[in-house]
């Protein structure tokens, strides 16, 4: 992979030029090969190591590790060994004398910030400085895909946090629009905001906002240990290498506790998970997260909408599959949920179905901290974060910590209750199939709306010149 980065006046620009034999198919396909960021740092402004990293980000599904990464741009040797011991990328185009960007001090944390649950907790515990950077989908001129994606309400949960007196830079980017089927590149492409500011706001970690069940991978049905995360075993080294040792000041909390943070923190009012809704505080409602997260509101509220309201959005065609898989994504929070719901007198069937087939509440150690992922907070700001989490949620015990450790459901015979759930499902479809090619087809118009829209907003005078300063 050959990629040319151009850092001009407003805006970094990379190109992708696969080598051969690279899976350009990989990831949904590689669709275009260049990709567009904003940025309010004048050229030169950013280390060649933060302007590597990104490059690579962007590119990543599509680079072997046998072929070597090269670039217009060189980057330090001590970025290429990150890469080499981590991702286990060969960086082939190094400068011997430049050196690696310090992590300055005093620093300022970074956060990636998305606007979703996770994202606002986790800058509710981190310290007021905190500076936070959210990469904003924008189609690139010609752009004829439609997504359902909404930005709309991200864009509103920026202007919450605004008002609350903290600094939220929003980068606009077409990078999701390098894959055929739409999306991220990588995990990590939404670190690129912050990387390209790292120097101009002397930012000396970069954080996001993944809970207890992503990091240590209990959403996926078992427990995986940290050291194996991909944020400490891949790139943890890659992104200390320009000075920027990551932070998940969530990472020992559950979804349970992050939404309760939310629910009693001023920031609160900025979050919203649904990628779809078109509104803030108006989300979607029809896909999985906004029914896991109507669940979630209720065991933190103790306020549960009706039987038939809660069917009603689990029949649909994303949450059932939700509920259908096994193990069930985020299982541990939908298990906790689920038996609150019917501790306070709940009555759905679906609900005591999927009960039955998850087992009993793991409330005793799901509403705790699990202290050893702190360990993800460097200094000087752990003691800080320790202290705000622990209000929200004590420390575990050891026994709760080992019941985490031994967290795993894969080994279960769920069969007659995994049956029981089928049937339901098959007796209860979701909503007629042509009103939901309609309301598809609605949604996709509208999307195409947006995108026409935005497009005359460039051509009006003067657009160009105030998108270059």
């Amino acid at each position: 992979m050959h990629l040319d980065i151009h850092h001009e006046p407003g805006r970094v620009r990379i190109a992708l030029t696969p080598g051969e034999g690279e899976p350009v198919t990989r990831k949904g396909g590689l669709a275009r090969h260049t990709a567009s960021f904003t940025v309010t740092v004048a050229p030169r402004g950013v280390h060649p190591d933060l302007l590597v990293l990104s490059a690579v980000l962007c590119a990543r599904p599509w680079i072997r590790r046998q072929t070597p990464v090269t670039s217009n741009l060189a980057g330090s040797p001590a970025l290429a060994a990150a890469l080499a011991s981590g991702p286990g990328l060969r960086l082939g185009s190094v400068d011997p004398t430049l050196a690696p960007r310090p992590r300055p001090e005093p620093g300022v944390p970074g956060l990636c910030f998305s606007g979703g649950t996770d994202s606002v907790a986790t800058l509710a515990v981190m310290p007021e400085s905190t500076r936070s950077y959210h990469l904003l989908q924008r189609a690139p001129e010609g752009e004829r895909r439609a997504t359902m994606f909404d930005t709309r309400a991200a864009q509103e949960s920026c202007e919450v946090v605004r008002r609350h007196g903290r600094r939220v830079d929003v980068v606009d980017s077409d990078v999701e629009y390098l894959r055929a089927s739409m999306g991220f590149p990588h995990d990590f492409t939404t670190a690129v905001p912050l990387l390209l500011h790292a120097d101009r706001d002397r930012l000396d970690v970069i954080a996001w906002g993944a809970p207890l069940e992503a990091t240590y991978r209990l959403q996926r049905g078992h427990y995986r240990d940290l050291a194996e995360s991909p944020f400490v075993a891949e790139w943890g080294p890659v992104f200390a290498a320009v000075g920027l040792p990551v932070c998940v000041p969530v990472a020992g909390v559950s979804e349970l506790v992050t939404s309760r943070i939310v629910h009693t923190h001023a920031l609160g009012a900025a979050a919203q998970s649904c990628v779809r809704g078109p509104r803030l505080g108006s989300p979607c409602g029809r896909c999985a997260k906004c029914a896991r997260k109507t669940l979630l509101a209720g065991a933190v509220t103790g306020r549960w909408p009706s039987a038939s309201t809660l069917e009603r959005q689990w029949r649909g065609a994303e949450p059932r599959a939700h509920l259908l898989a096994d193990p069930i994504k985020v299982e541990p929070v939908i298990a906790h949920t689920v038996h609150r719901y019917l501790t306070d007198g709940g009555d759905s069937t679906v609900l005591r179905l999927v009960a039955d087939k998850v087992g009993p509440d793991p409330l005793p150690w799901l509403s705790r901290s699990f202290d050893p992922a702190l360990e993800l907070v460097p200094q000087p700001y752990r003691d800080e974060v320790s202290d705000r989490l622990h209000r929200v949620a004590p420390s575990m015990s050891p026994a709760e910590e080992q019941v985490v450790r031994d967290y795993d459901v894969r080994g279960e015979d769920r069969r007659a209750a995994q049956q029981a759930l089928v049937e339901w499902f098959e007796a209860h479809p979701p909503q007629e199939r042509w009103s939901r090619i309609r309301g598809r087809a609605r949604r996709e118009s509208r999307a195409r709306a947006r995108l026409a829209r935005e497009a005359a907003r460039r051509l009006l005078p003067g657009t160009r010149a105030r998108a270059g300063q």
